[in-house]
């Protein structure tokens, strides 16, 4: 005697529903990970606002100071001559042409009054 088996819907139905089910419970899983690692980043990166427009600040302030420096040196004052002098020992070039290029930017020219590194 031979047995028949019948393929039914119902047979098919359950597979397919669990396989459907664990689907959409992965895509609802990797959206809430997204989600969350969004707002981590967007926290961290207002948490590093604050001390980047700080560091703006400084290297504003330094380039100003640098610049009057040899203004003085330019006008022949004898000790910003010296610090100078000493700012060029370190690698360091203030002016108007200073030399473009710098080992994280090496492409980005020299902006007129920034302190560059020397070559």
């Amino acid at each position: 005697m031979t047995t028949e088996c019948k393929l039914t819907a119902a047979h098919v139905l359950f597979p397919v529903s669990l396989v459907a089910f664990v689907v959409a419970l992965s895509l609802a899983f990797q959206t809430t990970q997204i989600v969350r690692e969004n707002t981590v980043l967007q926290s961290v990166k207002s948490q590093q606002d604050k001390p980047l427009e700080e560091t703006t600040k400084v290297q504003a302030q330094l380039n100003a100071l640098a610049l009057g420096t040899k203004k003085l040196a330019d006008g022949g004052d004898k000790d910003a001559q010296t610090i100078i002098t000493r700012m060029k020992q370190a690698g360091i070039n203030i002016g108007e042409n200073a030399p473009a290029g710098t080992a994280a930017a090496p492409a980005a020219p020299a902006l007129p009054g920034k302190l560059t590194p020397a070559k």
